[in-house]
């Protein structure tokens, strides 16, 4: 049974891998994906047993180096400081005391073009937003909707930084 000590450093080292997958991939993974991922690669179902091999981020990532994760794939990110999420992430925000999450990474999953194809991610915020009609979702669970003028905004800034990303059209609401 691993200890309290030996599971905090197995949580940093699959936090590491994820970040690396994400920087070095351009994957969109998450935790849970990439621990899914090593258990698989390395043939070990239980997670504890899988935390007492005293593995490295690089044997991880050599392990799953040609793993097939069905993960988005980021296109880029941009800074949107004006994006103001309306509704109740906002009133959060401002009870907490903290700035609007302004990185949107830019995402494709061909796949699984919900919300949209591409889309647009905030991760301080943990919300999609569909870059055809403003939907934020959470959890694919409608949240709220960006004003016409702020899409259009977003989307143009999108554009400038990425002028090869082919972004849906944008529809009527």
């Amino acid at each position: 049974m691993a200890t309290q000590k030996e599971l905090i450093a197995f949580n940093r080292l699959m936090a590491e891998v994820e970040e690396r997958l994400q920087a070095e991939r351009r994957l969109h993974v998450e935790y849970v994906q990439v621990l899914t991922a090593a258990m698989k690669a390395f043939d070990e179902p239980n997670p504890e047993k899988l935390c007492g091999l005293g593995l490295t981020a690089e044997d991880v990532l050599s392990k799953l180096a040609d793993y097939p994760f069905d993960a988005p794939v980021i296109l880029g990110s941009v800074e949107a400081p004006d994006v103001q999420i309306p509704g109740g992430m906002g009133r959060i925000r401002a009870a907490l005391g903290r700035a609007a999450g302004e990185e949107w990474k830019i995402l494709s999953h061909p796949a699984d073009p919900f919300p949209s194809d591409p889309y647009a991610h905030n991760e301080a915020d943990d919300v999609d937003l569909d870059l055809s009609n403003g939907a934020l979702y959470h959890d694919r669970q409608y949240v709220h909707t960006l004003f016409r003028k702020d899409l259009a905004a977003f989307r143009a800034r999108v554009s400038a930084e990425y002028p090869g990303v082919r972004l849906p059209p944008m529809k009527e609401t």
